[in-house]
């Protein structure tokens, strides 16, 4: 992430389904100009970057066509609209489970902008000397007499050829500087000639004009004239300065270019290189000049680089570009955007190679790690889904061509979430580690482990000769995860379930046969877990049969199959009933009644939790409100709280209705959560708590002490009630253990200020131990079964005390 954020390049993270940004780093923004708020969560096609859709659509085409990358070109649009020229690579990654594209982008306006003022320099350099006018004036010898004077002579002068006619040349102010006029008039008379003579003429305006005077003595209509050719050299003398300016402005370039520029003769050989490559390959410019290029690529790219070379000096090849990597001085190797053009004379024979080298180094290791967040799991090294999915399905075609086998391991760790619980998710991220060493070191090199998300591993096992292979591989795991694992101190036994498909025989399509690994790691938890099973049919028909329970679990709601049944709370001082507990009963038309064992799994994996419990509390809050009418005193209505309904953003508003439409005071209204759900998401656990704290709700955490529980959680939220769970209270007085927990648990409420219940009182001993605590709440047997509405008004008179059996 660091190199995401402090990179100089423009790195942009463009979700594929829909092409939403997802984030951009600080470099981009810096390109652009866009800020996070105005751009995350926009589409591309919203931010207008490129020039035109079809550009867009285009490039998109390209990467689709390319999944492994595309490197172009282009022109975007910044958030002003200015456009700038880039240098772009888009790659697919996949970040949280979505495939995205990546986008890194470097501004190349100035480089081709020099490269563009280089070619106008040149192209204004040769129309210097191509066009350059020659003045030819003809002059009387005797007395300067200007006889004759072509247009170029006529319009460097800036006189008219009327004006110049007949006239001597020392009539005008002077045309001819006279000292110089001196020295050229002796050189004619000396030698009969004169040949390329610098001097400055002065035109009409004043204006000194340089210029080469070549003359000679010759008789023109039998008078003895001087014919003069004068070469104006304005413009080649401004063609000069432009000349020495413009190497002026080429050597800054090349010497403070920001990219590296190495000049090669035509054998290979380094003649000059600029202070970006010496910098960038750890060269003093002197050692770089007079080294061959094949000394600064590694071994195994210098016959490339060599045949490369070859055909540019042979013409097939104009230029080459591509990423290359470069060895430095210290050995370190680089990689690079490397751009190389053979520069030819006008004859097109090769002169010298201009190759130009920029680092992207930073960008590679950038790459390098978003394709290992695109194909293997961060957190522990495995592949991940996408990687296996993709391996998978290459076995299977392997196992169709060439009749062999192939198995597929599901495995899912035993009560993992505990240890994220109790220890933190640093301690599971640790073992997780830990138990992907021990699978990779249980399999061959050539097998696949994957880690697929959580705490479940996917194991694809090659060319095995039988099923019992698999079953072999699954006990060695199974023996290895046996080994304690020390995390944070403690010393962790971790249990797998495992199931095991074999292709071809239970499946020749990969999610069929990941969904008959899965039904077959969900059979070993069944069977006690630590163990591993075989896919079998008969594991279909109890997913028929999960899919039969959802569809039924629907209309019985609409059926109104469900009814409330409700076991009363005692206070354990007097045994008075001071409030029940709503408990849901399905009477299901061929099964009977049913407890929410038999079917609440499944009304919470489907969702369906979310009506049933909105119902649920309707219900409560009207039975309740009955209760408290009959009785003619408040009473304390508890409900239990689904971990999906618990995570439902309609749960508040819900509870408002029900609350206003049965006229239950909320005081009266009790909601039991469990510590996980307080833990699984804590700010939106703390968002939903205060909005019900709002109401007047009172909140109860239930089955106390069963998860792996926080203090620091208790002290947070505004928990009224705790409610120890039935498993410690069943073995007292004869578990120590038990009576030890459950007295702290008690004394811990109590310091905390809250109340305690206990769950599943079923004897005379544990209610005398619960008193003797001060425990202020009791349910079970000992006191009342659950009870439907109608039995449960009978026991509603403030005078009657619940004890059976008394």
């Amino acid at each position: 992430m660091r190199i995401f954020h402090t990179s100089p390049d423009g790195i942009l993270i463009v979700r594929n389904e829909d092409g939403v940004v997802v984030d951009f780093n600080q470099g981009f923004t810096r390109l652009f100009g866009y800020t996070r708020e105005q751009a995350i969560g926009r589409s591309i096609a919203q931010l207008d970057l490129w020039v035109t859709e079809d550009a867009r659509f285009q490039v998109l085409e390209r990467l689709r066509q390319n999944p492994a990358g595309v490197d172009l070109e282009a022109q975007l649009k910044g958030a002003d609209g200015v456009l700038r020229s880039m240098e772009i690579s888009l790659r697919y990654v996949e970040l949280a489970g979505e495939l995205c594209v990546l986008c890194m982008g470097r501004d190349i306006t100035k480089r081709l902008e020099a490269e563009s003022a280089a070619r106008r320099s040149e192209e204004k350099f040769a129309r210097v000397f191509s066009e350059s006018p020659d003045g030819i004036v003809i002059l009387r010898q005797s007395d300067g007499v200007i006889c004759d004077a072509n247009d170029a002579f006529v319009r460097a002068c800036g006189y008219g050829l009327d004006e110049l006619l007949g006239h001597p040349m020392a009539e005008f102010d002077p045309v001819v500087e006279p000292a110089e006029l001196e020295r050229a008039l002796l050189n004619l008379s000396e030698h009969g000639k004169l040949s390329n003579q610098e001097m400055l003429f002065r035109g009409k305006s004043g204006h000194l004009i340089p210029a080469i005077l070549s003359a000679a003595v010759m008789d023109i209509d039998g008078e003895s004239s001087l014919l003069c050719i004068v070469k104006d050299i304005s413009e080649l003398r401004h063609a000069q300065e432009q000349q020495r300016r413009s190497e002026e402005r080429f050597r800054g370039a090349f010497e403070n270019a920001p990219i590296g520029i190495l000049l090669l003769d035509t054998r290979g050989y380094v003649f000059e290189a600029n202070r970006f490559a010496s910098e960038l390959l750890q060269y003093p410019v002197a050692k770089l000049e007079g080294l061959h290029i094949s000394r600064l690529v590694p071994p195994d790219q210098r016959a490339e680089l060599k045949t490369g070379l070859q055909r540019l000096i042979s013409g097939r090849e104009h230029n080459t570009r591509g990423e290359r990597r470069l060895v430095c001085a210290s050995g370190v190797e680089v990689w690079t955007n490397c751009h190389i053009v053979m520069q030819r004379n006008e004859d097109g024979e090769p002169l010298y190679c201009i190759m130009q080298i920029a680092d992207i180094t930073e960008m590679k290791d950038s790459q390098r790690k978003m394709e290992q967040l695109a194909f293997y799991d961060t957190l522990t090294g495995l592949a991940n889904r996408r990687l296996f999915n993709d391996r998978l399905t290459q076995a299977v075609e392997h196992c169709r061509r060439n009749r062999q086998k192939a198995a597929l391991l599901y495995l899912d760790l035993d009560q993992f979430k505990r240890v994220n619980d109790t220890l933190g998710h640093e301690a599971g991220d640790a073992l997780l580690r830990e138990v992907a060493d021990r699978l990779l070191r249980c399999v061959r090199k050539e097998d696949t482990v994957s880690r697929s998300g959580g705490d479940e591993f996917t194991i694809l096992l090659y060319d095995v000769q039988s099923p019992s292979d698999a079953g072999f591989v699954a006990e060695k795991i199974l023996q290895a995860l046996r080994e304690p694992v020390d995390i944070s101190g403690h010393r962790l036994v971790v249990t797998p379930s495992i199931g095991i498909a074999t292709i071809p025989s239970d499946g020749v399509e990969p999610n069929g046969l990941l969904k008959n690994a899965d039904l077959a790691m969900y059979r070993a938890k069944e069977n006690g877990r630590n163990n591993y099973q075989f896919y079998s049919e008969d594991l279909n028909v109890a997913a028929v049969q999960r899919l039969r329970t959802e569809y039924e679990l629907r209309r019985a709601l609409e059926r109104g199959e469900f009814e409330l049944h409700y076991q009363p709370k005692v206070r354990l001082t007097d045994l008075a009933l001071m409030g029940v507990e709503s408990l849901l009963r399905w009477q299901h038309p061929e099964r009977g009644q049913l407890s929410p064992i038999e079917f609440m799994s499944v009304a919470e994996e489907t969702g369906v939790i979310v009506d049933i419990g909105a119902w649920i509390l309707e219900e409560a809050c009207r039975a309740g409100q009955v209760m408290i009418d009959q009785r003619g005193a408040p009473l304390s209505i508890a409900v239990n709280i689904s971990p999906r309904q618990f995570r439902d953003p309609n749960l508040v508003t819900t509870i408002r209705r029900c609350v206003r439409e049965s006229g239950l005071d909320p005081a009266c209204l009790e909601l039991e959560i469990t510590e996980t759900m307080l833990m699984h998401d804590v700010e939106l656990a703390a968002e939903t708590i205060r909005r019900l704290s709002e109401l007047g709700i009172r909140l109860a955490i239930d089955d106390f002490g069963t998860g792996y529980s926080s203090l620091n959680y208790l002290k947070k939220f505004p928990i009224s009630t705790v409610k120890v769970d039935r498993s410690f209270i069943s073995d007292i007085p004869g578990s120590a253990d038990d009576v030890a927990i459950t007295s702290a648990v008690i004394a811990m409420a109590h310091r905390l200020n809250m109340e305690v219940v206990a769950e599943g009182v079923e004897t005379r001993e544990q209610l005398e131990f619960l008193q003797e605590q001060q425990c202020e709440y009791g349910q079970g047997y000992l006191f009342s079964r659950a009870q439907p509405l109608s039995e449960m008004r009978r026991m509603l008179s403030p005078r009657l005390r619940l004890l059976r059996g008394a």
